[in-house]
């Protein structure tokens, strides 16, 4: 990773340094002598998960992808919670990801898995700004033109200051322990905030899998959706990257999914864009036959020739069900958003179909897995 470093930025090098050391060192030492007030692991907890969700659906999903549309107040929500992540600007923070989908693991990608692990997870962050950002306003043109959101890159800092030091300081004030509430809601917290986004960049492109596409090193990494709102759905979002969800099944650990579906609901956020369930099935089975043609090829050639046509016409079967299932549930939306205007029936007759189809893509898929479960060569 040093050797990469050809000018180290030290406008963030010290602060990067020093957070860490202190939080490792300043917070057990005080702890031993101090102790725990309840209040602050308690306060911890509450800002750090606060900040993941702004981090996540606000810098990530709505200004970095626009992924969906939000009211100004939501906006103005993440542009000033954002900053206490010390995570950049918006605009700059938007700018290197768009970079990093645009150049994935090449030299051009800012925290390039190709330039090794710890590069990737948090060596980028000490070195010399990118090229890209002399002229950063030319990267990001639709950012660059919201006053709002130019008004933070000019202030982003002290308005971080404020809201990631000043109020739990303020708090601890407040109950008698400043120090304390600082180390662990300030210090410890901001810390966390960084290295859980870091992980994204480093563990998610180096570990898990890859059930969408194989052209890039992005992965899911279903382990570690505790920490990362639902951005551990990495080989997903790489794939698909304007949907406002990164766990696209219901089971999937994805916060910021249910709650921009919640927001929905009300004036803060509207046009929630989704991948087509078709293309999401395309995805999958392109990759499952990829890898069972590889296998058997290497292992048994001699049966991938007796069932490679039955495997090529079921999956032609499959995407052509999940195609008309995929009209099927548009045809149902436009009833339900202008049912006023249309007749019950024909509503109802929509959302029969929306079933009929998802059952038909069901049985289609249960057919699929049981057809390729024996294909798989044991180790």
């Amino acid at each position: 990773m040093l050797s990469k470093l050809k000018k180290v930025q030290w406008r963030t090098a010290p602060f990067n340094i020093l957070m860490p050391l202190l939080a490792m060192v300043g917070l057990p030492l005080y702890i031993v002598h101090s102790g725990v007030h309840f209040l602050e692991p308690l306060l911890l907890v509450i800002f750090l998960y606060a900040i993941a969700f702004v981090v996540s659906s606000g810098y990530h999903r709505y200004f970095a992808h626009k992924a969906y549309a939000c009211h100004p107040v939501l906006k103005a929500f993440y542009l000033i919670v954002g900053c206490a992540a010390f995570q950049q600007s918006a605009l700059v923070w938007s700018a290197d990801h768009r970079m990093h989908h645009r150049f994935t693991d090449t030299d051009k990608d800012p925290y390039s898995m190709s330039k090794g692990f710890w590069w990737a997870h948090m060596g980028w962050i000490f070195a010399e700004d990118p090229k890209y950002r002399r002229d950063i306003f030319a990267e990001v043109p639709d950012l660059a033109k919201d006053r709002m959101v130019m008004w933070q890159h000019k202030y982003w800092m002290v308005i971080g200051t404020v809201l990631a030091f000043g109020i739990p300081l303020a708090i601890g004030f407040a109950i008698g322990r400043p120090l304390g509430m600082l180390l662990w809601a300030g210090v410890l917290r901001v810390v966390l905030t960084l290295q859980t986004t870091f992980t994204i960049n480093s563990i998610a492109h180096y570990f898990g899998t890859q059930p969408y596409s194989d052209s890039n090193s992005a992965r899911d990494c279903w382990w570690l959706a505790p920490i990362l709102f639902g951005e551990n759905y990495h080989n997903y979002h790489h794939s698909f990257q304007a949907d406002y969800r990164n766990g696209i099944r219901w089971y999937q650990w994805d916060p910021s999914k249910w709650m921009l579906w919640l927001m929905s609901h009300t004036f803060l956020v509207r046009h929630l864009r989704r991948t087509p369930e078709h293309l999401i099935v395309r995805a999958r089975l392109e990759m499952e036959m990829k890898r069972l043609e590889s296998k058997l090829l290497k292992s048994r050639p001699e049966i991938w020739a007796s069932i490679q046509l039955k495997v090529q016409g079921l999956r032609n079967s499959l995407e052509e069900a999940a195609e008309h299932y995929a009209k099927a549930y548009k045809v149902y939306l436009d009833f339900k958003e202008g049912l006023a205007q249309r007749s019950r029936d024909s509503y109802a007759s929509a959302k029969q179909a929306v079933r009929q189809k998802r059952k038909e893509l069901q049985a289609l898929m249960k057919e699929w897995q049981l057809t390729l479960r024996p294909l798989n060569p044991t180790p």
